[in-house]
């Protein structure tokens, strides 16, 4: 056979080889990886009032559970990025505008208890759990309530767009509750700090971070039945399923290593800040089987 009769051959055949090639590359791409690449920066949400996850300090700093998983990702996206310097840009966001600022690029990793669930499936992604916890209610204890048939006729508070929004308008119906949203945790427990609200619903590790905060802890108690286990991650843009596998291997990694365990006694288990809040809160079963077996599967 004659080389000009190859020639097309081989061709085609380099041309596939080429394409071949090709494509783990393209699949591989990452939106944000890119952007961090091309800007030097990463933009990090977090929460001003979500102790022990995410929360501004004494100085008014971003700290927390959450704050360092997320510092770490950002260290693994500067090693993988061969970076020589990555800026860390932080932006405070609150249970309602959260979405929109993953949806709309604002930030490119939300550093946050945020709840898994398959509703909000449909806009973003979410890492494998951090954390676990459950959704109870915060009480006065002196008040008498201890569960959500002692609410009739009273004012139960929540944050918009959290958790607790979801199970405070399924219940208000039952129970004949008056319901209140609040903009954030904050403003929240202001409402039950002032007699505004009788109960606050939200996950219990963020009310246990509340009432250590007060000004006399205990004043409150967390009561009620479990609404519902919540299964808290960092949440990201769901187009983006390189920089989702970057971040699930780095926390996977952390929940491997001894820095789990540290990180749970730094935030839950020893004085936070000038004030010296304690939750005291040792790691449940179900934080420690997410540890072993990292999953971003939702339980509803």
């Amino acid at each position: 056979m004659s080389l000009t009769a190859v020639l097309p051959s081989l061709r085609r055949l380099l041309a596939g080889v080429a394409l071949a090639a090709a494509l783990p590359a393209a699949f591989a791409q990452s939106p944000v990886l890119d952007k961090i690449r091309e800007t030097g920066t990463i933009t990090l949400g977090y929460r001003e009032s979500a102790l022990p996850f995410s929360f501004a300090d004494d100085r008014g700093q971003p700290a927390g559970y959450a704050v360092d998983l997320c510092l770490r990702v950002a260290d693994a996206a500067k090693q993988k990025l061969g970076l020589k310097d990555l800026k860390v840009r932080w932006l405070p966001l609150t249970p309602q505008n959260r979405v929109p600022a993953i949806v709309n690029g604002l930030a490119d990793l939300d550093c946050a208890p945020n709840t898994n669930t398959l509703e909000r499936q449909k806009q973003v992604a979410f890492s494998v759990s951090h954390y676990v916890s459950t959704v109870r209610m915060l009480v006065r204890a002196d008040s008498g309530i201890q569960s959500f048939s002692d609410l009739r006729g009273k004012t139960v508070v929540t944050s918009a767009g959290s958790t607790g929004d979801r199970h405070v308008r399924r219940l208000k119906g039952e129970y004949g509750f008056h319901d209140v949203y609040a903009k954030d945790h904050g403003e929240s427990f202001l409402l039950l700090e002032t007699g505004r609200a009788q109960a606050f619903v939200m996950d219990d590790v963020l009310l246990a971070g509340l009432r250590a905060k007060s000004k006399d802890p205990s004043q409150y108690v967390i009561v009620g039945p479990a609404l519902s286990v919540e299964q808290n991650a960092l949440m990201m843009s769901k187009a983006d399923p390189a920089w989702k596998q970057l971040v699930d291997q780095t926390l996977t990694r952390t929940f491997a290593s001894p820095d789990a365990a540290a990180l749970q006694k730094r935030w839950f288990q020893q004085p936070i800040g000038n004030r010296g809040t304690n939750l005291a809160l040792a790691p449940s079963a179900e934080v420690v089987n997410a540890w072993k077996h990292p999953s971003d599967a939702v339980t509803e």
